[in-house]
């Protein structure tokens, strides 16, 4: 009788996106931590993968696709909010990134494995103070309170864990390489 109109190619992007939305927003929040502005970027993004519908190839990495449209508008939303204290740097966010990246190809999970591995390695009150900041979203402040240190001391151990860790990826990457 009738028959169903084969949905456009923006419409499964606008399927693909409503998805994965968790797993974007979750990314977002992993170097945005704050839930209004990373609710607007999670906004933004959609709004942009929908005008950029024709660059998706389907088949690909739709969430690689989509946290890469993240990045960038989190960097913009830095650049605009440029003076607040609560945003990572654009050093920092790239630093979490390489951490921690979605654009890995799913097949390879050397980086992820390294990462977890080094994640272990680091001192009960780093992994603590990394696990605030990366997987709960907390701010320097917040976990200054929550950890009963000073904002400089979060500040300290987070660069410096940011550093351990990437040297430790890279070593274990060059060892099973």
């Amino acid at each position: 009788m009738f028959s169903q109109k084969e949905p456009s190619h923006q419409d499964r992007v606008h399927a693909l996106f409503v998805q994965h939305s968790s797993r974007i927003r979750g990314y977002i929040l992993s170097i945005l931590p704050n839930i209004g502005r990373a609710d607007d970027v999670l906004q933004e993004t959609f709004l942009t993968a929908s005008l950029k519908a024709n660059d998706f190839v389907a088949g690909t990495n739709f969430v690689a696709w989509a946290c890469t449209i993240a990045r960038y508008k989190v960097l913009e939303e830095c650049k605009r909010l440029k003076k607040s204290k609560t945003l990572l740097s654009p050093e920092a966010i790239e630093a979490v990134c390489a951490a921690d990246d979605p654009l890995l190809d799913e097949g390879d999970e050397a980086e992820m494995s390294a990462l977890k591995k080094c994640l272990c390695e680091l001192s009960p009150h780093t992994r603590r103070a990394i696990d605030l900041r990366y997987k709960r979203a907390h701010s320097a402040s917040e976990i200054a309170t929550i950890l009963g240190w000073s904002i400089d001391s979060v500040y300290v151990v987070l660069s410096r864990a940011r550093g351990t860790l990437q040297k430790c990826i890279n070593a274990k990457l060059e060892i099973n390489g």
